[in-house]
């Protein structure tokens, strides 16, 4: 019931078809393993780059612009649609960071078993 009473009083962004086209532009670039995504903290600005598919994004505060070889498309938007693609984006950053950080860490697990067995086997060897 309280969903429903939000719901009217707060009701959820609707995107327009041009929004909803980039939105899915840029949450199928992020599922892309080889898309690289880059922030630039001091700007706040995001950067998507899929080379092998030729298609670059840049998000900031003002818009979003995606461009290829051929052609540059620039849109501005209004800060629910911001909010909705930087969360979408901000999480697939920090789902590629918590993979890297497991590969790090597990690559310290084994050098720590490395250590060990090194210190019980009375042999300093990496």
């Amino acid at each position: 019931m309280f969903k429903a009473i939000k719901k009217k009083f707060f009701p959820e962004y609707e995107m327009n078809e041009k929004e909803q086209l980039i939105y899915d532009v840029v949450k199928n670039l992020c599922t892309q393993e080889d898309t690289d995504l880059k922030v630039a903290p001091l700007s706040h600005k995001y950067f998507m780059v899929n080379k092998r598919l030729s298609y670059w994004v840049r998000l900031d505060e003002f818009g979003v612009t995606i461009t290829n070889h051929k052609f540059t498309l620039s849109n501005s938007f209004t800060t629910t649609y911001h909010q909705m693609l930087l969360k979408m984006v901000e999480e697939s950053i920090e789902k590629n960071r918590n993979e890297f950080e497991e590969t790090v860490f597990q690559n310290e697990v084994e050098l720590l078993h490395t250590i060990k067995t090194n210190i019980l086997s009375g042999s300093a060897q990496f």
